[in-house]
């Protein structure tokens, strides 16, 4: 029985590595497979042919003869119509929606319009009416959908026994919607902090891409850090490791959200702002939203341009710390504030250059809005395969 079991665990993990192989260099034959990966072609071809039988993984044609007068090898890659995924960005104040096959290849995208007075009841019915709207879209019943994958803004306390959140989120009740969700389409969901799924969508897709040791600094609507150490997401013991928001900066007594986040941003225009930028605004100052001090600061206004230096110094004082405890290799900014990137990451490296152990480049996000949906996809596809392989 001990042996069975042995041997099971062996193939269960042939497999595996087979179907990650194959996501990731998809069309691939048989050969390089079994060279990549040390197998024999027995062992190989043992393992592939239930997937192909499944409809798991397709032939595709065929590559280049390694031998003179050698007969071209078969090319593999997955079925990327054999189960579907939809991604959800909740982290934005509108939604993002995107549905996506078993390869990640996003089909369609859709976005959530909500107000901020709708109660959680009503937000649930209008996610779940969006996922059906993108299924429809798709031609895809809901028999094939085989993960949904929310990236949900907040963390998990123990302290606090709950999710801490910002008020603009506060009505979506996260401890809920995953198990709501679940019930309602009866497939797996998974949750994750936003700038985590970020990160890993950087690490995988973006900016991160090729790097083992990185910090991802988010900022916007929140602020929150990724860590990635040796090529895996750090998430610490109970999930909150990057929660930087309630941390005091070096010098400045506040907690870092108080100084840095979207509603401080939006409250310290409207309330000391000069009269130049209040002219410049063509509005009521209690009106002010962040489209408007984008406005501003494409249009160089100083007090608006000073504000997001203030910003850009507080961050760069927690990534120089960051960098100097966790000594990584690269920090990708991301978020909202992506869109001052041109002046904050100046900034960045200027401070991380000054006050960092080891300094280390600083670059924006390659993905911007879309680094989580990414993210979301890649951890996804890696749930898929894992069920598959110990299920095929």
């Amino acid at each position: 029985m001990q042996n069975c079991g042995a041997d099971e665990w062996i193939r269960e993990s042939n497999r595996r590595a087979l179907l990650e192989r194959i996501r990731q260099e998809s069309p691939v034959s048989r050969v390089q497979l079994a060279q990549e990966l040390h197998l024999s072609k027995s062992t190989v071809t043992d393992n592939i042919t239930p997937l192909l039988r499944e409809g798991i993984v397709q032939e595709v044609g065929v590559g280049l003869s390694q031998s003179l007068g050698g007969r071209p090898p078969v090319l593999l890659k997955l079925n990327g119509a054999y189960s579907y995924i939809v991604a959800i960005e909740l982290g934005f104040r509108a939604p993002l929606f995107a549905l996506a096959d078993l390869e990640g290849r996003i089909l369609h995208r859709l976005t959530l319009s909500v107000s901020e007075h709708a109660s959680y009841a009503d937000r649930l019915k209008a996610v779940c009416g969006k996922i059906d709207e993108l299924l429809q879209r798709g031609g895809i019943g809901r028999d094939r959908l085989a993960v949904i994958a929310l990236a949900s803004p907040g963390a998990y306390s123990r302290h606090e026994g709950g999710y801490l959140l910002n008020p603009e989120f506060e009505d979506w009740d996260f401890s809920h919607l995953r198990e709501d969700l679940a019930g309602c389409f009866e497939t797996e969901v998974m949750m994750i902090n936003d700038v985590k799924a970020a990160t890993l969508g950087e690490l995988h897709q973006g900016a991160a891409k090729g790097f083992r040791n990185i910090i991802y600094l988010s900022c916007g609507v929140g602020v929150g850090a990724g860590i990635v150490l040796n090529g895996r997401l750090y998430s610490g013991t109970s999930g909150s490791a990057g929660e930087i928001a309630r941390v005091p900066i070096p010098g400045i007594s506040n907690p870092l959200r108080t100084r840095v986040e979207m509603n401080a941003l939006l409250q310290k225009i409207r309330t000391q702002a000069p009269e130049e930028t209040r002219r410049a605004l063509r509005k009521p100052a209690e009106r002010l939203n962040f489209e408007d001090v984008v406005r501003l600061w494409r249009a160089g206004d100083p007090f608006t341009r000073g504000c997001i230096r203030d910003i850009a110094v507080a961050l760069g004082k927690m990534a120089a710390a960051l960098v100097s405890v966790l000594n990584s290799e690269r920090v990708v900014f991301g978020g909202e504030y992506l869109v001052f990137q041109t002046q904050i990451l100046d900034i960045l490296r200027g401070i991380l250059l000054q006050e960092a152990f080891d300094p280390v480049p600083v670059v924006g996000s390659s993905l911007g809005k879309d680094a989580a949906l990414q993210g979301l996809l890649s951890l996804s596809c890696e749930a898929i395969l894992d069920r598959l392989a110990a299920s095929t």
